[in-house]
């Protein structure tokens, strides 16, 4: 893997008739992090929305199980959906199996705050090895 692949976000997993998809992202990008200020989907904590038969399903990323925002976020996202597609029923589910890191941002917001490390395909989380200075030995 070079490394601009290494450092690209995941990729959101969408599904349903495209203009119902684009008024949903729409109105997703109006909710923002309270601890950042960045939209929800820049900060890449929206793994999926899928759209059919008159349901919405919204699965969010949590930034860690202990965040005091998550609610509060998932709550802001439900209302977004719900005035962009005012006859459907929403399905909102935040996903504690996946790990929220640094590399789930887009790369103009990792750039822009400077304060989200770049990811490194070879560590857990996101974060540099520490690499002894005398690797010979």
């Amino acid at each position: 893997m070079n490394p601009s692949q290494a450092s690209a976000p995941p990729e959101l997993l969408l599904a349903g008739p495209a203009d119902a998809l684009l008024r949903s992202l729409d109105a997703l990008r109006g909710v923002r992090d309270p601890g950042v200020g960045a939209s929800i989907l820049e900060l890449g904590l929206v793994e999926s929305l899928r759209l059919r038969d008159g349901e919405a399903e919204l699965c969010l990323v949590t930034p860690g199980a202990s965040c005091p925002c998550s609610d509060l976020t998932a709550d802001a996202a439900f209302r977004a959906i719900q005035l962009a597609l005012p006859d459907t029923d929403i399905y909102l589910t935040q996903d504690h199996a996946v790990e929220w890191s640094p590399r789930r941002a887009s790369t103009a917001l990792r750039h822009r705050l400077g304060g989200l490390p770049d990811f490194h395909p070879e560590t857990e989380r996101g974060l540099p090895l520490q690499r002894p200075d005398n690797p010979e030995d």
